[in-house]
């Protein structure tokens, strides 16, 4: 993660997280092939006021054609 601080606040507590539906994690597939591998999004987030600063695929290389 190269920002260090949120472009909202200021704060510079920035935490990584992972999205959820329900009980489940969301899932990355490819566009081109859904039953694929599938892997987790997970989102860097600032601690003090929630501003999200950028979506993640965690292994890319599983959501390939």
């Amino acid at each position: 993660m190269e920002d260090k601080q949120c472009p909202k606040c200021n704060n510079s507590q920035i935490e990584k997280g992972m999205i959820g539906s329900g009980n489940a994690v969301v899932q990355m597939f490819s566009y081109h092939n859904p039953r694929s591998l599938s892997s987790p999004i997970s989102s860097y987030y600032c601690s003090n006021c929630g501003y999200v600063l950028g979506l993640y695929v965690e292994n890319p290389k599983n959501s390939k054609e």
